[in-house]
């Protein structure tokens, strides 16, 4: 729970903003006193405007939905692509998106994972190191336009179909999960409260959107969830899953917490694309 934002923090928030202290700085403080990242960036922003609030509605740590980032319309399009709108929701933003890659890309796609896979590991919370936990068991790669022509072609064509800047997305994710892989429930986003998310963030910022490539059919398991929604999505090939998980604010959506489930037949290939707030990648 937050502490009580009473006078004496308003004296000082008021104080800070005035002598011109970086907004970022600020919510470091507050965070670091024990208020909860969402809670502050939102006292912040309704400060910063002029705000006056004494509800203890005001402090909620609740976030606050806009207009989703995805642009609108049952058919999204890229200079090479169609991408149909198979559904879609607003809280949290999830969207499933039809014929993003053809059979052949999937398949190369495979193709130039199975030679590089290796197993996944997961940002430490306290060190922002690399480490391998059980929750994930899968096997990862990073792959960009320099491993082959086709990742360019995708990252292109991601880029038009979301309406997010090339050079703001992460190197594109090749996984590969065997039989029991499985990402047992968790957040793309960098949680601001763990020390180790400041590395992570200084370069691009915050993650803001995530898109989930299927690249085969996965005989049984190996489905997506979200279960603080109750929606499942099972893998088909050439389908993407869309969600954005962080507002205007800088807040961060809870609601987006998902997990890939055990595959208990076959085995399943995706490739994952993250989208930060800036930009990622330079020479895009």
């Amino acid at each position: 729970m937050s502490p009580a934002f009473d006078e004496s923090w308003k004296s000082w928030l008021d104080e800070n903003i005035r002598r011109g202290c970086s907004p970022q700085s600020l919510i470091d403080a507050m965070i670091a006193n024990a208020f909860a990242p969402n809670t502050a960036r939102s006292i912040l922003a309704r400060r910063m405007a002029g705000e006056e609030f004494d509800s203890p509605e005001a402090l909620s740590s609740k976030y606050v939905y806009g207009k989703p980032m995805l642009p609108e319309g049952p058919m999204l399009s890229a200079s090479d692509c169609a991408a149909r709108k198979l559904f879609s929701c607003e809280r949290p933003v999830v969207a499933l998106l039809a014929d993003v890659l053809s059979r052949d890309e999937c398949d190369r796609l495979i193709e130039i994972g199975s030679g590089r896979v290796q197993r996944s590991s997961v940002v430490d919370p306290g060190s922002g190191s690399e480490i391998l936990i059980n929750e994930r068991k899968s096997e990862g790669a990073f792959v960009n336009a320099r491993t082959d022509p086709l990742i360019d072609t995708i990252d292109r064509r991601l880029a038009a179909l979301t309406g997010q800047p090339i050079e703001n997305g992460e190197d594109l994710h090749i996984l590969r999960y065997g039989i029991g892989g499985e990402y047992r429930p968790h957040y793309d986003y960098f949680p601001e409260e763990q020390a180790g998310s400041r590395h992570h963030v200084q370069r691009g910022g915050q993650r803001i959107v995530t898109v989930i490539l299927y690249l085969n059919e996965v005989k049984q398991g190996g489905d997506t969830t979200f279960p603080e929604v109750g929606l499942r999505i099972h893998p088909k090939p050439g389908n993407a899953l869309y969600f954005e998980y962080c507002n205007e604010l800088g807040q961060v959506d809870p609601r987006t917490l998902h997990a890939g489930t055990p595959v208990e037949k076959g085995e399943k290939w995706i490739a994952t694309k993250w989208i930060r707030r800036g930009r990622f990648r330079e020479g895009s």
